[in-house]
């Protein structure tokens, strides 16, 4: 890869309007020990997890520049969740601060990683520049999951563009056995100016029809229903996205 991935350029403006939303937000000690939209995780869960993210992929990526294979979580997955627990409770300014220089740090080893054309080194469980998209998705989504005012209607056309279709593909291993779905992305209140219009089916037997904007089809296609509110028709469950 002699480029920088697309989506680089797009998760630096994501992380820049991220980073200026939550110091407008002005929230308190008390708003970020409230529940966010994640099932028994308060604000503050969620800003530590954005946090420990960018970190854990700073490690690994600190490691492919010095030759290294290092993951981004060295004790595992019990590990990772025991520091997001420790770190939410903490005052409001000290998440906040946590947010933006753990971010700072990643764009300097992406930048790192950009000047040494490095994008092809291998990380933990995928390349240098597969991390970008990865962190693109955890500042996009997370952002939403805070619960405060950006919401899902507010995601970028290009980040919806980008992933909608993704998971559309796979969303036949997702439906549960003996069901059929219709979904239509209608043109109205959509952020893209391309994808209204469009129709994917998958499942057996007669589908039921799931119409709504772009943004709340990619909202109910991530487990997070909730932040389409009433913009979407008859959105059956589905089986976790990972």
């Amino acid at each position: 890869m002699t480029t920088s991935p697309p989506e680089f350029a797009a998760l630096r403006s994501s992380t820049a309007d991220l980073l200026r939303g939550l110091t407008d937000e002005r929230w308190s000690d008390a708003d970020v020990h409230s529940p966010s939209l994640l099932p028994d995780w308060t604000r503050g869960h969620v800003l530590t997890h954005i946090a420990r993210n960018a970190d854990g992929i700073a490690r690994t990526l600190s490691g492919a520049l010095r030759g290294e294979r290092l993951e981004r979580y060295p004790d595992g997955v019990a590990g990772r969740n025991a520091d997001i627990e420790a770190g939410a409770g903490r005052p409001v300014g000290e998440l906040l601060l946590d947010v933006e220089q753990s971010a700072d740090r990643l764009d300097r080893l992406f930048a790192a990683v950009a000047d040494q054309d490095g994008w092809d080194l291998e990380c933990d469980d995928r390349t240098a520049g597969e991390y970008v998209s990865g962190r693109w998705r955890e500042v996009e989504i997370h952002r939403v999951d805070l619960g405060g005012s950006f919401g899902a209607s507010d995601w970028p056309a290009a980040f919806v563009r980008y992933l909608l279709p993704q998971l559309l593909a796979g969303l036949d291993e997702r439906v549960p056995a003996g069901t059929a779905v219709r979904i239509e992305v209608t043109p109205e209140d959509s952020v893209t100016t391309d994808l209204g219009g469009s129709v994917w089916t998958c499942g057996d037997g007669e589908p039921a029809a799931v119409t709504g904007p772009d943004w709340a089809v990619l909202a109910w296609l991530l487990g997070r229903s909730a932040a389409a509110g009433d913009r979407l028709a008859n959105a059956p469950e589905l089986s976790r996205w990972l």
